[in-house]
């Protein structure tokens, strides 16, 4: 058991709940728009594979063809939003232990993430049995949701896979092993600026993608942009609420960074969270140019059980752990298998017959897919 102060999370979790109110429009109502609301390491071991061309240019693996796309949130006094809301407000810290590595690791008291909550839902096109983190990752994810969802409200955020229940190798990834991982879609919005339910579409440098969802006709396209307020709002409230320190790194392709900075510098958003985001965000092998990844440190209370870290580890990192009387354990080199993970070449030569402009996009893609150094303290 570790030692912890567990926190009265009451409060917490009639707030949350009471933010469903905000829920967002039926289906058949325009969503609210950011413009109409308050204003306010090792790269080869942290790459996911490619998947399918599908997922690459716009579809979820696995998605099949018609499957349910609406990203609402459930009824506002819905009994099984509350209840799971309960459950996670009222996990002890002292539930979960995630041990040894994010590429080497086992989760022990797996906190499941609500399918659905105020704010966000689970990805339907996901296995629900990866939806596993520990305590503060599961906790942080919910109230940095909630909080988007207060302040703009319209477009849920959706939420990829966790870890498994008790951690170990999960298909498609080279880590989300030890309950310390999440892929968080970006939240999207439609030519017109209306929500669009969120998918693993990858973004340019313009901000503006394509739902291609038939890869061989262009009829059925559908264009998007990034949610850049929304997806800043979750980033800042991930950043600077509680636990927010506990989050160690965030892989995002290096265009979607810039237009995240540049938002929130222009918008005067937390100077805290603009530099903690400056310095720990970094493009990985593959692009995550249709998601970030968020990763948290070992919680000190599980560094005896055997926890360990990946680089970079940061002096404010190393003092935090001092303060309290530990030090850094950091991960050797990887044990398990690592998972045979399809490159984005390998999905494109895979997909089939593709329409000009799918193959177009596929082509300026190159221009950015390549693992970047831009020379940052911790970020080469």
């Amino acid at each position: 058991m570790r030692a912890r102060l567990v926190v009265d999370r009451s409060c917490a979790t009639l707030a949350l709940v009471g933010l469903v109110a905000c829920g967002s429009p039926p289906p058949d109502r325009p969503a609210a728009t950011p413009g109409a609301a308050p204003a306010s390491s090792s790269a080869s071991e942290e790459d996911e594979g490619a998947g399918d061309v599908g997922e690459e240019v716009g579809e979820e693996a696995g998605e099949e063809a018609g499957e349910e796309d609406a990203a609402s949130a459930p009824p506002a006094v819905d009994p099984e939003v509350r209840a799971a809301l309960d459950a996670v407000f009222s996990a002890s810290t002292e539930r979960s232990t995630s041990k040894g590595s994010p590429i080497d690791g086992d989760l022990e008291g797996g906190l499941a993430l609500p399918l659905v909550g105020p704010g966000f839902r689970f990805n339907p096109a996901k296995d629900p049995g990866s939806r596993y983190g520990t305590v503060e990752m599961v906790q942080a994810l919910v109230r940095a949701a909630g909080a988007v969802h207060a302040r703009l409200p319209g477009n849920p955020l959706t939420f990829g896979d966790l870890s498994r229940e008790r951690g170990d190798v999960i298909k498609g990834h080279a880590s989300h092993q030890a309950g310390r991982d999440v892929d968080v879609l970006f939240y999207l919005l439609d030519g017109e600026g209306a929500a669009f339910p969120a998918k693993a579409i990858p973004i340019d440098p313009a901000g503006e993608g394509t739902d291609y969802r038939d890869l061989a006709t262009p009829d059925d396209d559908i264009p998007v942009r990034l949610d850049v307020p929304r997806t800043w709002a979750f980033v800042e409230a991930l950043l600077t609420g509680e636990g927010g320190e506990d989050v160690q790194r965030i892989f995002v392709v290096e265009h979607v960074r810039a237009l995240l900075l540049a938002h929130a510098r222009a918008e005067g958003g937390d100077e805290a969270a603009i530099s903690r985001f400056a310095d720990i965000t970094c493009q990985p092998g593959f692009p995550h140019d249709d998601h970030m990844h968020v990763r948290w440190f070992c919680a000190p209370g599980d560094i005896a059980a055997g926890c360990k870290d990946m680089k970079p580890i940061y002096p404010w990192q190393r003092e935090r752990l001092a303060a309290a009387g530990l030090k850094v354990k950091l991960a050797g080199p990887r044990q398990r298998t690592r998972p045979k993970l399809k490159t984005p070449a390998e999905a494109r030569a895979a997909a089939g017959p593709m329409d000009e402009r799918v193959t177009e996009f596929l082509d300026r893609r190159e221009a950015w897919i390549k693992k970047p150094h831009p020379g940052r303290t911790y970020c080469k």
